[in-house]
């Protein structure tokens, strides 16, 4: 009965041993009963789990790339290109202003028929800056007197009227007129009203003083047919 009992327990032994050594072998490798060691790492590097706190695994996606643009350089752009319309106005208007065609010139003066239409004009501006040296050179050191005032004025207007003659063109005929006064913190105001050909005829004045004195003259230009 004992014999029986311990020779059952071990083929149940043998049974067990049996069961565990198919069940080991139906799920090993030969490759891997050879060398463990490879298959534990093959099979740790082939089986990852996710850990339980990040959760489930989700595909990544990929960065969208956006570029920045900065202000200044959006304000620099909106400046150049106002620029280069400004300029581009500017020349278009230049081009309207100066038209292609050649101005056309005027010949010869519309008179009127009752006007004498003399060959040269006489030279006022001249005149002018003659009389004002001429004036500069005689009075710049006479003192006022008028006891001599009257011979003073109709000797200078002699020679003024000599010196403007050389520079007058023929047929005019001039008529000085001076003023002489003294110079005692006085305003003096001096007009004159003619009558004549504005085409034709012309004038010229100039004025000078000094420490005690002041002179104007004036001097008609009348054209005679």
């Amino acid at each position: 009965m004992m014999d029986a009992t311990i020779e059952s327990k071990k083929l149940g032994a043998v049974k067990l041993s049996r069961v565990t050594f198919r069940a080991t072998n139906r799920d090993s490798d030969p490759a891997a009963v050879k060398n463990p060691a490879v298959t534990q790492s093959s099979r740790g590097t082939s089986t990852v789990k996710p850990l339980l706190s990040e959760g489930p695994s989700k595909p990544t996606e990929p960065k969208k790339t956006t570029q920045s643009i900065s202000l200044s350089g959006l304000l620099a752009a909106q400046r150049m290109t106002m620029r280069l319309k400004n300029q581009a106005a500017l020349r278009r208007k230049a081009r309207a202003r100066t038209p292609n065609r050649k101005p056309i010139p005027i010949i010869n003066e519309q008179v009127p028929a009752g006007s004498a239409n003399p060959p040269q004009r006489f030279p006022y501006s001249q005149a002018k800056e003659l009389i004002q040296d001429f004036l500069a050179a005689k009075l710049r050191n006479v003192t006022y007197d008028p006891s001599t005032s009257a011979d003073l004025t109709k000797n200078l207007c002699e020679d003024i009227k000599k010196m403007v003659r050389r520079v007058t063109p023929p047929r005019y005929k001039l008529i000085c007129n001076m003023a002489v006064g003294s110079k005692n913190r006085e305003d003096v105001l001096m007009t004159s009203q003619c009558l004549w050909d504005s085409y034709s005829d012309n004038v010229t004045s100039c004025s000078f003083q000094n420490s005690t004195m002041f002179c104007v003259v004036t001097v008609y230009a009348v054209y005679y047919e």
